[in-house]
């Protein structure tokens, strides 16, 4: 999850010194009985949630936090800028607070004698524009997102801690949810008690256009909860419920028991809600275009659903030991993300490829923009693929990078996903097709049907999974060479495929599809630009023909050989220069001064593709073909 302002870089440096010197928390114990909590979320048009908390208390010293490191995020992204009015009342009179001195998420109070129940009130305002967050409430819909509206007391496990909530909706309005209903009218939803833990891991979809779809029934069922900006786009083709179904069915043959008691994809299409994709016991957050449910292009980000499902088996019910906090205030250690995001993210792209929501040959133009992404990343060269893991926390914010081919960012996700194709391989060489990573997985995710306590695995305990399946290899050698060395490119796995990357003049189909929806033309492979339809380069390859000729992101291109700038002008000047020999001109405008860049590149457009190495087996598609 990303947001962007140029005022988040002094939060980033409170962050940093937050981590650094945590606070002694004096605080007295929480009284008995749960929380309640009570969100007014009526106010649409002003994006602006009323929130009332009832807090049990005994007299003495309290602290109440916000929450700042969220399951998920993997970085402290708890938005505590977005919250004011905060008042606390006590037997009818106003008890005064402050904000500790050294953590900026902890309020610390005197609870007044005789007092056994602490009221506090404040507001918050859910983004306007993407200039302040994601977008999460327009007239038409709203997402609910506890953590966001919560204070809680310090010191005891979140687990531990009871809490009711009641949600005040627009009239008319319907909401899906993980959680269960005590009681619902026209007025609010309240739902039964539950731990605040559970409360946090189970956010609310709401608007005036909402549709449940059964997608898998029985004892643990599994729904699609959609909600759109108007009625007609909650319209869902067949072959497009079937894939959704599928991707259930592929799931179970994956992974086999669900480690849930339900399950519900909570989905916004819409033009005018943020996207997101965010992981749940037992539901996720997701956000995609208006056409989704109809077919229609995009279709990279078609795998967003089954990577958010993925992440009930891996990420939600076994949980890298690090990552692990019993509060929402300790930090987390983001080591092991190559196998919580890197492995989720290879069975999302599987399972997208077997259930139908990819056709097979948008799975391919998707994996050799992926091979050809990591296969040419100039950071690979001085920045390992674990370090990456570490990117949340280091740029939370989401601020653009300079040269993000060369610092790297969340490669843990791309590249991750890749490593896991290369144990894949792997395990079915050695085997001789018996074996793949659907052994692994059903081994290391196995467990009882329904709801399981969290457990908690360490780097050991997938090596030894690994090992079990197929001892004649050194995991520890293969995994540790493939996290740490800086020449472990991806080629070589995809031979062992039967397939190979090459460059072509012609379109790869994700790229392309990217490029529409992005509003940008991908250069990438070529000069080493992204440029967006108006001009403005998004980014510059490191070492690239562009940034040997000077040129760095935030430019504006003016022309093309002294031509006005468009991205099929661009396209054909690289195919002339190829037969001209002539270099390519661009004129670029750097803030006030406009400037003549000449680029002598000669080698015409380039895009990635696979093709199949002759006289070798096709493992892909067998790693592809559903079960």
């Amino acid at each position: 999850m990303s947001t962007s302002s140029a005022l988040r870089h002094t939060v980033s440096l409170l962050f940093a010194f937050v981590l650094v010197f945590q606070p002694t928390i004096a605080r007295a114990d929480a009284g008995p009985g749960a929380l309640r909590i009570d969100v007014d979320a009526r106010d649409i048009e002003r994006h602006v949630q009323q929130v009332k908390l009832h807090i049990p208390v005994t007299p003495g010293p309290l602290t109440l936090v916000y929450p700042r490191w969220i399951p998920g995020h993997h970085a402290p992204t708890g938005p505590i800028n977005q919250i004011a009015g905060l008042v606390f009342h006590a037997n009818g009179q106003v008890v005064r607070w402050h904000r500790d001195p050294v953590d900026m998420y902890a309020f610390q109070l005197e609870v007044p004698a005789g007092t056994s129940e602490l009221q506090a009130e404040f507001q918050y305002f859910s983004p306007t524009s993407k200039s302040q967050g994601r977008i999460a409430t327009t007239p038409d819909m709203l997402a609910i997102q506890w953590h966001r509206l919560l204070l809680y007391p310090a010191g005891k496990p979140v687990a531990d801690q009871r809490i009711e909530a009641t949600l005040h909706l627009p009239q008319g309005w319907q909401s899906a949810s993980s959680l269960a209903t005590t009681t619902r009218n026209a007025d609010a939803i309240r739902y039964d008690e539950t731990s605040v833990e559970t409360l946090v891991d189970s956010p609310v979809y709401a608007g005036a256009h909402l549709r449940t779809i059964p997608l898998a029934a029985g004892a643990q069922p599994v729904s699609l909860d959609v909600m759109a900006d108007n009625a007609r786009a909650l319209d869902i083709t067949p072959k497009v419920l079937a894939a959704h179904r599928a991707l259930v069915t592929q799931a179970d043959r994956v992974f086999g028991q669900r480690p849930f008691a339900h399950y519900d994809f909570l989905l916004a299409v819409s033009k005018q809600f943020s996207g997101i994709g965010l992981e749940h016991q037992q539901s996720s957050e997701n956000g995609l275009h208006a056409g989704y449910l109809l077919g229609e292009t995009p279709f990279v980000d078609n795998d967003l659903l089954a990577h958010e499902y993925v992440h009930a088996w891996n990420g939600k019910w076994m949980r890298p030991e690090p990552t692990w906090t019993p509060d929402y205030q300790q930090p987390m250690r983001n080591s092991l993300l190559w196998m919580y995001e890197g492995q989720t993210q290879y069975w999302a792209f599987v399972l997208a490829a077997r259930s139908g929501l990819y056709t097979r040959e948008q799975a391919m133009a998707v994996l050799a923009r992926n091979v050809a992404e990591v296969e040419t990343r100039s950071g690979r060269r001085w920045r390992d693929l674990e370090d990456t893991g570490n990117q949340g926390i280091i740029d939370f914010d989401g601020s653009p990078q300079a040269f993000e081919d060369w610092q790297r960012g969340y490669d843990f996700y791309t590249e991750g996903s890749l490593l896991w194709m290369d144990v894949d391989a792997r395990l079915r060489e050695l085997s001789g097709g018996r074996r793949s990573l659907d052994d692994f997985a059903r081994a290391f995710f196995a467990g009882p049907a329904g709801p399981r306590t969290i457990k908690r695995y360490v780097e050991a305990d997938i090596i030894a999974t690994l090992r079990s399946i197929e001892p004649k290899e050194d995991w520890n050698r293969f995994l540790d060479q493939r996290l740490h060395d800086h020449d472990a490119a991806p080629n070589a796995w995809l031979a062992r495929n039967g397939w190979k990357l090459v460059w072509k003049d012609t379109a790869n189909a994700a790229v392309a599809d990217s490029e529409q929806s992005g509003s940008y033309r991908d250069f990438s492979y070529s000069l080493g630009l992204v440029i967006g339809n108006e001009g403005d380069i998004q980014q510059v390859r490191w070492n690239s023909p562009a940034w040997r000729a000077g040129m760095a992101r935030d430019l504006r291109v003016i022309a093309v050989n002294g031509r006005t700038y468009d991205g099929e002008r661009l396209d054909n000047a690289l195919r002339d220069a190829m037969h001209s020999r002539q270099p390519t001109t661009l004129l670029v405008r750097d803030r006030d001064a406009v400037r003549s860049i000449v680029i002598p590149y000669f080698d015409g457009p380039r895009q990635p593709h696979l093709e199949r190495i002759a006289n070798t087996p096709d493992s892909l598609a067998a790693l592809l073909a559903p079960r």
